[in-house]
């Protein structure tokens, strides 16, 4: 068994299908990847460019959410894990529920995180 860290759960301006000017998204994107390298940087996670990453998504609420969207919005989640170990995302192997976690207020994105040097 790995780490688990708890992660906020994403803003709305990640979704795939926000519309509207790029600037906003790219707020969104700049600020959850520097939230997720801070929250990966208090577990003090060892550089391994080859972690497997178990997600579970526990949704704020009880709305009807598209779980097949989850992932996009979860590149600047797994950059900021990244960026807080050290390595290159690019040997990450990620791992997705087939269906959400519980309800959890405000939400939030577990991630197992499991290599050799966790």
């Amino acid at each position: 068994m790995g780490k688990v860290i708890k992660f906020p759960w994403p803003p709305k301006g990640l979704q795939p299908h926000a519309k509207g000017h790029w600037r906003p998204k790219a707020a969104a994107t700049k600020a959850y990847r520097l939230t997720s390298a801070w929250h990966a940087q208090l577990a003090r996670l060892q550089p391994d460019p080859g972690v497997v990453l178990d997600f579970t998504f526990c949704p704020p609420n009880r709305l009807r959410r598209d779980l097949q969207n989850m992932p996009g919005q979860m590149k600047p989640l797994i950059d900021g894990i990244a960026d807080a170990m050290g390595v290159d995302d690019h040997g990450f192997r990620c791992l997705w529920p087939v269906e959400f976690g519980p309800v959890e207020k405000g939400g939030a994105v577990y991630v197992e995180i499991r290599g050799d040097a966790q």
